[in-house]
């Protein structure tokens, strides 16, 4: 394995090695957050028929043209048209209006709706005081797209926003590239969970709830997760079963060159094929990647400062190739620093901030507590800032680059 890999040569990698999982078709209900296998085009007309956009009366605007307040035009109320089945398109004449409420189907022969607050009605008749011009509040059929109109591209993840409106265009289900089946491996002799009391050397786990609270974030659901002790031998049973059952493995500890590092040597054993092992970046250097099959092995650090930058960073370009996104992140934005940041002369630094807008920019303030085993900091994190190799300090008011950690 090539060493220290640049994190841009890392992604590359990743694009190269990963293709996107097969095609399915679901249901809109379970489409969230699943990215488009193909494009996907509206079925119907929107709207898919002549319709009413206020409460009134529709009418022919010919017969208004020379109305006024001392001669108005009077039209005979034929009928009434609510929103809804009808058994029949309706149909007016010279002459005639009806009542009709938003949503409503605009009969044949009506260009145009009388709003019900300019409207006066005298028995079964319609006063109509001034010209209504041809077209007014009426949704005319196809006025927002055609059928057959492109709604989604291929490669786009789908929000709640694309689903309102291909269920308005009549598509019922969709094809999505399938979820992955993520299997976490969080490493440790020291890691206890939370709520137990600590013998002396040990650590509460943030790692195992970190990362699975990540990717629920992100629409993952079919997860597993499971905490292996410092043996090869385990470490290697429970690494095999894992890359057996799932279409991403994600571990956290254990890819360093410490003694009782084992997922690379598990990983070895058990058929993992590596392409790289640590990238010039501060936190995550130690961080692996390989290949068991098709079957992507990410190798996490084991300091939770270090997981929470990989994740969003590297496990989130490996995300988004596994579900066939077009434009896989991490995606990067422009804003300026609020105050000086130290570079790294071997590697680039992730940093932790908070971004906020002021006079008009994007402006990141880095947070405190950076070292790569604190993460208090993160409960005011909302941004990456990725501060490129250079000596000294970046000065305030610098252009910086940076990642959003929101899902």
């Amino acid at each position: 394995m090539k060493e220290l890999i640049s994190v841009d040569e890392a992604f590359r990698l990743y694009s190269k090695h990963i293709s996107p999982l097969p095609a399915e078709e679901v249901e809109l209900e379970r489409a969230l957050y699943r990215v488009l296998a193909e494009d996907a085009l509206s079925a119907v007309d929107l709207p898919p028929f002549p319709q009413s956009a206020m409460d009134g009366y529709a009418l022919r605007a010919q017969d208004t043209q020379s109305a006024t307040p001392e001669r108005p035009a009077t039209l005979r109320l034929v009928g009434e048209v609510p929103a809804g089945a009808l058994p029949e398109i309706p149909r007016i004449g010279p002459g005639e209006a009806v009542r009709i409420f938003t949503g409503g189907h605009v009969p044949e022969g009506a260009d145009a709706v009388l709003r019900q607050e300019d409207a006066r009605v005298e028995g079964d008749v319609l006063v109509v005081e001034r010209p209504v011009p041809p077209g007014r509040d009426v949704r005319s059929q196809g006025e927002e797209l055609p059928a057959g109109a492109l709604l989604a591209r291929r490669g786009e993840r789908l929000t709640a926003g694309h689903l309102a409106a291909l269920a308005v265009a009549g598509v019922a289900r969709v094809k999505v590239h399938r979820e992955p089946r993520i299997a976490v491996l969080t490493t440790g002799d020291e890691v206890v969970p939370p709520g137990r009391a600590l013998e002396p050397g040990q650590v509460y786990d943030a790692n195992a709830p970190l990362i699975a609270s990540w990717l629920r974030e992100r629409g993952c659901s079919r997860i597993t997760t499971e905490h292996l002790p410092d043996d090869l031998g385990r470490t290697a049973d429970a690494l095999a079963r894992a890359l057996e059952r799932s279409d991403l493995v994600l571990t956290a500890g254990g890819v360093s060159v410490g003694e009782r590092d084992f997922i690379i040597a598990a990983a070895e054993q058990v058929g993992v094929r590596p392409v790289f092992w640590r990238v010039k970046q501060q936190p995550g250097k130690p961080l692996f990647f390989g290949l068991f099959g098709e079957t992507p092995l990410l190798g996490l650090p084991g300091n939770p400062g270090s997981v929470f930058v990989c994740l969003a960073t590297h496990a989130r370009r490996v995300l988004d190739l596994l579900e066939g996104c077009a434009e896989p992140g991490p995606h990067f934005y422009e804003g300026v620093l609020g105050e000086p940041l130290e570079r790294s002369p071997e590697r680039e630094r992730w940093v932790r901030a908070r971004w906020t807008v002021r006079d008009g920019k994007i402006e990141l303030e880095p947070l405190p507590r950076q070292r790569s085993h604190m993460i208090s900091n993160l409960v005011a994190c909302t941004a990456l800032v990725r501060a490129p190799v250079g000596e000294g300090a970046l000065p305030a008011g610098a252009r910086v680059r940076w990642v959003g950690v929101a899902a």
